[in-house]
């Protein structure tokens, strides 16, 4: 039994496809059904049940996946450190985080990481849901402060949060200035959808209380950058993080508004699985990160 079968076993899992399991693994469809085959007929159990349109892990394949991925895990850690011992640190991290924190404190900053660790290799998925990072095999995350599980050790990176309500002068000359945050109803705003579904709301402070709003308009878009572009073109007002609108703001496509009823939101937050060894190309990649953001 090799730690790649068991490897290959856990990406089923995590995909719940023998396609995607396969991809991800650089094999082919046919060798993986072999492997997870001979893995099933070595311990004597069934370990998925099939069907035309899923593949679901049966009780012991359930089992065997909770109980294997913190161990592989220690497992791959171990060998990283070893082979780190004497030299530079070597090894794989990845990581899951949303547009926003990739955008502007991870993607600037990782050619400089590269050139500096030549043996660590990154792999980022873009991702905005809630996801357990142990389960489906990530190394790192960045997610708001309250969205972490609490066994996960979380270190704040970069600072508060600016996000700005925009629109380009030429709508707001045509349908009016809100001159408070209710006046959005009277007015066409530019949507955020989550992957979740739900509409990303709109929050403001007036005095003491905190408000959301859930925008109205005609336009729902899922990246920011294209909210932007949608009102700079005149379809609509927008809410970003603002670094996404400085650009428009400094040329002057784009107007904040309502910006003294606008409180800074938390700092983005990295976080890992607190484990006994960490790995060398991890340790590397979160003190890169941690001056790096700052």
């Amino acid at each position: 039994m090799r730690q790649s079968d068991l490897e290959s076993f856990l990406a089923v899992v995590r995909h719940g496809s023998f396609r995607a399991a396969a991809r991800e693994r650089g094999l082919t469809g046919s060798a993986l059904s072999q492997t997870i085959r001979a893995l099933e007929e070595d311990l004597q159990v069934r370990l998925f049940n099939r069907t035309t349109r899923s593949v679901v892990p049966t009780e012991a394949g359930d089992l065997l996946a909770r109980r294997l991925t913190p161990a592989l895990a220690d497992i791959r850690a171990s060998l990283d450190e070893v082979r780190s011992i004497g030299g530079r640190p070597s090894g794989r991290v990845r990581m899951n985080a949303p547009a926003p924190a990739l955008d502007w404190l991870i993607v600037p900053h990782l050619p400089e990481f590269l050139r500096s660790h030549p043996d660590i290799a990154v792999e980022i998925i873009e991702d905005a849901s809630n996801v357990d990072i142990v389960a489906e095999g990530y190394d790192v995350g960045i997610r708001l402060g309250l969205e972490m599980a609490q066994d996960m050790i979380a270190l704040p990176l970069g600072p508060e949060q600016d996000y700005a309500v925009v629109g380009s002068p030429e709508y707001l000359e045509r349908e009016g200035w809100p001159e408070t945050p209710q006046d959005l109803t009277l007015l066409d705003c530019i949507r955020h959808r989550f992957p979740s579904g739900t509409i990303f709301p709109w929050r403001f402070r007036i005095g003491e209380e905190d408000i959301a709003i859930v925008p109205q308009g005609r336009l729902t878009v899922s990246n920011a950058r294209h909210a932007v572009e949608a009102a700079t073109a005149g379809i609509g007002l927008a809410r970003v993080a603002l670094p996404y609108a400085q650009g428009d703001l400094r040329q002057g496509r784009l107007v904040r508004i309502l910006d003294r009823f606008s409180p800074q939101l938390p700092a983005w937050h990295l976080y890992y699985p607190s484990r006994r060894h960490m790995p060398p190309a991890l340790r590397a990649f979160i003190d890169f990160f941690m001056k790096a953001a700052r």
